[in-house]
């Protein structure tokens, strides 16, 4: 099997443009909306389709509830055989796995699958057969990038020990408050800004739900299958969980109900990284952005502002045995991603990564991210902090806390709760994230533009580096 991605060659060519900012009245017109719309995308499910390539966007198999008669896998024929029926999991989904054997996709008998999403602006394609997409790329290739799905994505590396606090049991474990007055996080909850009315999307490891930082609200969560756009293995809404602990920490930076920057936002969380290796493909992405949109979309939400945390990115080279023109490829069409997202008036924080000076990852180098790196509470900027400049971009463009944040991280069985310090520019993401919330909060008609320049605008400038960049400086709430 291979997995491709299909933009159209216009979207990733074109570059972003401002959205209806008003009307002759001066009224704002905020209603979210894909701004970049190419008639040509409409043209790849419909090529796909007619290959007979099965659209996953039709319900998947559903798994057997207590009570009910299992499902036949198939019905007899006039001499004996077994024939398949339709909506099964695939001809060798009766296989045991082995253990230790790699995981792959369960297929089906049709040529392969795919997932229209037009939200992001792509499709993504399963093609089972070589034949198929021979005639797949006769049919398209003049008009979409093929972008075949092989590049890891993950969140920025771990710092060293050194930066990690001790486990603490329970909210008692913290004396006060950790936001300094300086950041103007404590002024702006004592005026009752505290993100009410803003949607706040995190694409991680997931997130614990049931987390004393967290049960207190509703949390609109979608686990991401490793294969997101297959029929057979659909993408589920399901109640929050996170093995891992870094999506439950991240969330509770910027939105715990205790400790988080903006404890009132709407929490949007798509759990796009496995815990075992702790990387995602860019396919995974797509799926968790277009769920994103969509949900960021419905007519209740399509005036609210929104903001997106991304602690997570592309390896600064290409992997082994990935080409260089493969790694591009892949570059451009989540650039193109990150682009949809301020187009449709929600605000992309990026953490710039761990890897130090003179680094630069992606999507943290993309003009259209707001990039951050790290200090310690005493505005020192982490030795692990990423910075560096592609062509006339500084990158970051605004630093966060970064270095031994308190958040929340796991649960025992037991239902014993865990807070953890943690280091990285994974921890400042979601604090600027959290302060992006804090401003829309306040003025909900500013764009998402607006709301970048105004955090970097009030930034605190920091003390020249000689080894690090630091932006505009520390990101507070005035």
């Amino acid at each position: 099997m291979k997995s491709y991605l299909l933009v159209p060659k216009e979207s990733i060519e074109t570059q972003a443009h401002v959205g209806p900012r008003g009307t002759e009245q001066g009224e704002r017109v905020l209603s979210r909306t894909t701004a970049l719309r190419f008639s040509v995308a409409n043209k790849a499910p419909d090529a796909l389709s007619a290959l007979g390539l099965r659209s996953a966007t039709l319900p998947g198999v559903r798994p057997q509830v207590s009570g009910q008669e299992p499902r036949k896998r198939g019905a007899k024929g006039k001499k004996g055989a077994r024939v398949q029926q339709a909506g099964t999991r695939g001809a060798d989904s009766s296989t045991v796995p082995m253990p230790g054997a790699p995981v792959t996709e369960q297929t089906g008998t049709e040529a392969g699958s795919y997932r229209f999403m037009p939200l992001v602006g792509a499709t993504m394609a399963h093609f089972y057969e070589e034949a198929t997409e021979k005639a797949a790329r006769a049919d398209l290739e003049k008009e979409f990038e093929f972008i075949p799905d092989v590049v890891p994505l993950s969140f920025p590396g771990p710092v060293s020990a050194g930066q990690m606090g001790p486990r603490h049991i329970g909210m008692s474990s913290l004396a006060k408050r950790e936001w300094p007055e300086e950041c103007g996080v404590p002024i702006a909850h004592a005026q009752g800004i505290r993100g009410a009315g803003v949607m706040l999307g995190i694409l991680d490891t997931g997130v614990d739900a049931d987390h004393p930082e967290h049960a207190a609200r509703v949390i609109q969560f979608r686990y991401v299958s490793l294969f997101p756009n297959s029929p057979h293995n659909p993408a589920r809404d399901i109640r929050g969980f996170d093995p891992d602990g870094h999506g439950t920490h991240v969330c509770g930076i910027a939105a715990g109900v205790h400790h988080g920057v903006a404890p009132e936002v709407d929490l949007y969380v798509a759990s796009v990284i496995e815990s075992e290796t702790i990387r995602t493909s860019l396919g995974r992405v797509a799926a968790g952005m277009e769920w994103l949109l969509h949900q960021f979309s419905r007519p209740e939400n399509a005036m609210r502002p929104a903001v997106v945390n991304l602690s997570l990115g592309f390896p600064l080279n290409p992997p082994p045995g990935i080409s260089e023109a493969d790694y591009n490829l892949n570059l451009r069409a989540l650039q193109t991603m990150i682009r949809r997202l301020l187009d449709s008036n929600v605000l992309p924080v990026v953490a710039a990564g761990n890897s130090g000076p003179d680094t630069v990852g992606y999507p943290a180098a993309f003009p259209e991210s707001l990039a951050v790196g790290a200090v310690d509470f005493e505005r020192n900027v982490a030795t692990f902090s990423a910075s560096g400049t592609v062509g006339r971009r500084i990158v970051p463009d605004v630093m966060g806390y970064g270095v031994s944040v308190y958040s929340s991280t796991e649960r025992r069985c037991n239902n014993q709760a865990f807070y953890e310090r943690m280091s990285g520019t994974s921890m400042a993401a979601p604090y600027v994230a959290g302060i992006a919330a804090l401003y829309r909060c306040r003025a909900p008609d500013l764009t998402a533009v607006e709301v970048r320049d105004l955090i970097l605008a009030n930034a605190v400038k920091l003390p020249r580096s000689a080894t690090h960049r630091t932006g505009k400086g520390l990101a507070v709430f005035r």
